[in-house]
Parts: structure tokens; C-alpha cells; sequence
């Protein structure tokens, strides 16, 4: 097979079982990322960008993800809020991703001296079945999950240098392991686990015992972490709140045992796909219920022991007999590690943290399934070769209908849950837009089902709270506002939400109460909007104006901030000011006439 052709097939099997996504809108965290960023508006503010973590008018990260920004910056540049041209930007990064592997999977087995005849083979079957793996979906047909196929990209790309250069000598091997660097570099600021990808390659060499190459690689992976230390330990950031306290140290053990059952299930036969998975037993109550499932999450720890010790004896019997599918499972294994439950995420497990360690998995596989081959009887080849066509015909097929269900907000929020992920978390984002659609009877049925699962949910509480307010219950309005003016994550919001209630029962504006809500927890522009916009209707334009100019001299680069600024000066008759903040806007969006419009 000739190498061209290959990367045709790989290229026409993901456009084609991505292709639905191509339809679809932005759903859940894209709103916060794309359409409520103010760092992505203008060119501008690409080096401001590198300066803040992710989810600036949202609930606090600990995601450094600058070169994920920056995409979206090109994009909305070109294209606005049109989501087709983000999820093709998506598509073909996976694409570029899949290819990367493709490149990477060959010189591995160059270096590792498999035969030439089946190492083409070999590399193509094994990016062809990574890049159509359904647990792969939420990286590539959800805008948010970009980071993964970006980081991969440059992660498989930098490692493929780093091997390259092994073939070369002089100038030539200083050039292709600079631009290794700068991949890796790249790969890290895409996504956290970029960083894995040097002692990934160092790994890769001390197992080859090439130590001359090991000693500069290492070199290499100094410079990128040196530098993305330098990039991310400066930039803003306010630490997420702790919403669930992290499972006791005793406890990850056990974790560690149901990710391996729960992700191999996930490889070999993913049917039921959905966000927000959680392998914790989580009980509330001795139910016949909650007996059940964690009757069933122990028959998983079990399962996951089974599985480790199938793995283990893989990788011991690999070592002796097969050394090129040994180094590939280490390779598995180092990036598996970091999300194999034995740290503290943000979740537990996650179909999309497979997407780089399922590529070593995979290609271990394939490098292991001739060598069986060989060993079988004609007849029993044929049916294994037959059941392996079924297998990849059916990844295809089930990504493909996976991507319907990115299709909007409400088929997303709906599907998850249907398909178990009904987390607190997913019942208040559901809450949440049917408070939008003014469907307030469904939103307290969603958000009082995340509190059974989470009592006190700080989100929980003030969604059901503006749900009382909308429907005119000012009693039971003002009772959660204020249980959740104790809760840090939404006393803001509480303030604020007191401040209309306030308005609604006797008709005045307490602009103390909405200062109050400014002023408390971490800078939030909706609130200080309103706030200022508040002080204007009232009368108080030169100190809107005045508290407007303090929130510009830290957030200098939100053009909302600099429109209404214009607005106000213009009341004021200062037009000349009015005229300076105007232009001010228009250089942090280059898309503001469009939404004013």
C-alpha cells in the first residue's frame, strides 16, 4: 500500500463518519468558550490570550489551553458565531491527528524492526481504527474537546521528529529535533498532557538504550516545560471552586481497578456514550436501587483486577517474546497513567481521556494480532479477519450516530442523561435552559433532582431560586437567595438575584445590594453590567461612567466594556471620548458592528 493512499483512506474515513457534526450547533461548554469569550474577538488579543486560563466569563479552570483560544480566535475572525466552520476546523485536526499517528505508528516499528512488509499494514489498520473509535467523539464533535486532537497533532508530530532524527546526523538531526521542541511545546499548551509526550520519547529511548539520544530529548523536554511553566505560572488565574471533596487516597485503588473495566468496555464494544460517566458507588440511602448498582460497581472492581492482571501478563510475556509490542504498552501505559484514577480530577473517568493512550494501545495490538496470525488454523484466520472487518465497520457506524447527539443544547442535555449520564451537574445544565425557554415547571423538576443527588449544589440552589422569581414566588425566592449568599460560588449571583427581588416587590433599585454583588467573590461582567447600567438608569451616569473606567483598567480588552463605555460618554455629551471608546470596541471585536446590528 502505497503511502499516499493510505493517508487518502484515513482522511476519507474520518470526513465521512464526522460528517454529521458538520450540522450541528454549539452545545454546553462551547457557550463559555467561544460565545461568551472576549479574548477570542480580535487578533489583538492573541498575546493577551496567553495571559489567562480558560472559562474567563465562566465557573474558574485550571485549564492553560492558549493555543486552543488562539484557533478559536482565527476562526471567529473568518466566520463569527457560525459553528459550521468549527467543528470542520475540529474534524480536520482529528484528521491531521490520525494522519500524525499514521507517520509515527511506521517509524516506530522501523526503529523497533518489524518487517517492512507489515509495518505500513500495520500502521494504517491502527490509525484507521483510532480515528474512528467512538470514545473519541467528544474530542472531535464537540468545539470544546479541540484540545485533544490539537494536542495529539503536535504531541505524534514532535514524536515523530524526535525518531526521525535518530536516522539523520549533524545539522540535520539539531533541525528536526528543534522542531520536535516546538511541536512539544505546542502539543503542551493545546492540552495539559502534552507534557507526557517527552517522557514519552524518553521512555521510548531508554527502552532502545540509546542514551546519547535520551540525554538530548531530555534536554529538549527541560526547555518545554521551562517554558510552559514561564507561560502558565504568571497568567490569571483563579482556582475552580471544590464542589465534591476528592476520593480518600484508600479509596483510588479501587478507582483505579473499575477505570480499567469501565475503559475497556469503552475500547472493545462502546454502545452507551455519554458525558459526565462516574464510577464511584456514590450511595444515598439503602435502596433495593442503590443496593444494585453498587452491587454492580464492585462486580467492576472485580472485573478491573481481572483485567489488570490479563494486562500484566501481557506486557511480562510481550517482554520476552515480542519486544516491540513490550515498548508499546509502556508507551500506553505512561499516558494512561495520568488518568487511570490514581490523581484527582476533575472527574473520574472520561471518554475522551483514551484519545491518546488508546494510539500506543492500539498499535500494540496490531503489532501483537500477526504474530497470533501465525498461529491460528486458515479457517479460524478467516473468521478472526471477518469479525475484525464487523468490528471497525461498526466504530464507524456508532461515531457516526454519535454525532447526532451534539446536535443542539437540549438533544445534548436530553441524550446524556437518557443514556445515563444524569449527574447534578448535567440535571442543572438541562435546569438551566428550560429556565431559559421559560419552561420554569420542568426546571424545578431537573433542579430539584440534583439536589436528591447533591444536596446543597451551590448552581442547584440559585437556578431554583431565579426559577421562583420568574414564577412571582417571592417568599421561596428570597429563602434560597439567601441560603445561597453562604454558598462562595453563587453568592454573587444571590446578591444580584436579591437586588431584582427587591425591585419587583416594592419598585425601587438597591444599588447598595447590587454593589454588594460586584464587589463580592471573583470579577463578573454580567453582574457589574447590570450595575452599571443600573447607576445609568437612575440617573448616576458620571459614576457608571466612573466604575466603568476602574472594571477598563484591569479588563482593558473587553470590547462590550469599551461599547457601553461609548454609550455612556455619548449621553454625557463627551463625544469625543465616545468616539475614542467606540473605535477602542471595534479593535477588541472585529465583528462588533455585526452584533449590534
Amino acid at each position: 500500500m502505497k503511502k499516499s493512499l493510505a493517508v487518502l483512506l484515513i482522511a476519507v474515513a474520518v470526513l465521512a463518519t464526522y460528517a454529521p457534526a458538520l450540522r450541528n450547533g454549539f452545545v454546553w461548554d462551547d457557550t463559555a468558550l467561544v460565545l461568551r469569550d472576549p479574548l477570542i474577538r480580535s487578533w489583538r488579543l492573541i498575546p493577551e490570550g496567553f495571559n489567562h486560563f480558560l472559562f474567563v466569563d465562566a465557573t474558574a479552570s485550571n485549564f492553560y489551553r492558549p493555543i486552543q483560544r488562539l484557533t478559536y480566535t482565527l476562526e471567529y475572525s473568518a466566520f463569527a458565531f457560525r459553528p459550521m466552520a468549527y467543528h470542520l476546523t475540529s474534524i480536520l485536526c482529528h484528521t491531521a491527528a490520525a494522519v500524525a499517528f499514521f507517520f509515527l505508528a511506521e517509524e516506530l516499528q522501523l526503529i523497533l524492526g518489524i518487517d517492512p512488509k507489515k509495518r505500513r499494514l500495520i500502521a494504517f489498520v491502527t490509525a484507521l481504527v483510532w480515528s474512528i473509535h467512538p470514545a473519541h467523539n467528544a474530542a472531535v464533535a464537540y468545539v470544546s474537546g479541540r484540545a485533544d486532537p490539537l494536542s495529539a497533532l503536535f504531541g505524534f508530530a514532535g514524536l515523530y521528529l524526535i525518531l526521525r532524527s535518530l536516522r539523520t546526523s549533524g545539522k540535520s538531526s539539531l533541525f528536526l529535533l528543534g522542531c520536535a521542541t516546538a511541536a512539544l511545546l505546542v502539543s503542551a499548551l493545546s492540552r495539559e498532557t502534552g507534557l507526557i509526550i517527552s517522557p514519552l520519547a524518553i521512555a521510548f529511548l531508554a527502552l532502545r538504550k540509546n542514551w546519547k539520544a535520551t540525554l538530548k530529548t531530555a534536554a529538549a523536554g527541560i526547555v518545554v516545560a521551562v517554558v510552559y511553566v514561564s507561560l502558565r505560572l504568571p497568567a490569571e488565574h483563579i482556582p475552580p471552586p471544590i464542589l465534591r471533596p476528592p476520593p480518600p487516597l484508600l479509596v483510588r485503588p479501587i478507582l483505579v481497578a473499575r477505570t480499567i473495566a469501565e475503559y475497556a468496555g469503552l475500547i472493545t464494544l462502546p454502545l452507551n456514550l455519554h458525558m459526565d460517566r462516574d464510577i464511584e458507588t456514590n450511595p444515598a440511602g439503602f435502596t433495593p436501587a442503590t443496593l444494585t448498582a453498587s452491587a454492580w460497581r464492585e462486580l467492576q472492581t472485580l472485573l478491573g483486577l481481572v483485567l489488570l492482571a490479563a494486562v500484566a501478563y501481557w506486557m511480562v510475556r510481550a517482554r520476552r517474546r515480542n519486544p516491540a509490542v513490550f515498548a508499546c504498552l509502556v508507551l500506553a501505559a505512561i499516558t494512561y497513567l495520568p488518568v487511570s484514577g490514581i490523581f484527582a480530577l476533575n472527574a473520574s473517568v472520561a471518554e475522551h481521556w483514551l484519545y491518546l493512550p488508546s494510539a500506543f494501545l492500539f498499535l500494540a495490538a496490531g503489532i501483537q494480532l500477526p504474530d497470533l496470525q501465525t498461529r491460528w488454523r486458515r479457517s479460524t484466520s478467516r473468521v478472526m479477519g471477518a469479525a475484525f472487518a464487523i468490528w471497525i465497520s461498526f466504530l464507524g457506524a456508532r461515531t457516526f450516530l454519535r454525532t447526532f447527539d451534539w446536535k443542539d443544547q437540549r438533544t445534548f442535555f436530553e441524550r446524556t442523561i437518557a443514556n445515563g449520564g444524569d449527574s447534578a451537574r448535567m440535571l442543572i445544565n438541562l435546569g438551566e435552559l428550560d429556565l431559559s425557554e421559560g419552561k420554569f415547571q420542568e426546571a424545578a423538576v431537573h433542579l430539584h433532582a440534583a439536589l436528591q443527588k447533591q444536596p446543597d449544589q451551590p448552581l442547584a440552589v440559585i437556578n431554583l431560586a431565579a426559577v421562583a422569581l420568574r414564577q412571582s414566588d417571592f417568599k421561596m425566592a428570597r429563602q434560597l437567595l439567601l441560603r445561597a449568599t453562604e454558598m462562595p460560588l453563587v453568592a454573587a449571583q444571590a446578591h444580584e438575584l436579591l437586588a431584582v427581588l427587591e425591585f419587583k416587590e416594592n419598585g425601587r433599585v438597591n444599588l447598595l445590594r447590587l454593589r454588594l454583588a460586584t464587589r463580592t467573590g471573583a470579577s463578573n461582567w454580567s453582574i457589574e453590567k447590570r450595575y452599571v447600567q443600573a447607576l445609568n438608569e437612575t440617573g448616576a451616569t458620571a459614576q457608571a461612567i466612573a466604575e466603568l473606567r476602574t472594571c477598563l483598567a484591569t479588563e482593558w480588552y473587553r470590547a462590550e466594556s469599551w461599547l457601553l463605555l461609548s454609550q455612556l460618554l455619548d449621553k454625557a455629551g463627551q463625544q469625543k471620548e465616545a468616539a475614542d471608546a467606540l473605535a477602542r470596541a471595534r479593535a477588541y471585536d472585529v465583528h462588533l458592528d455585526l452584533h449590534r446590528t
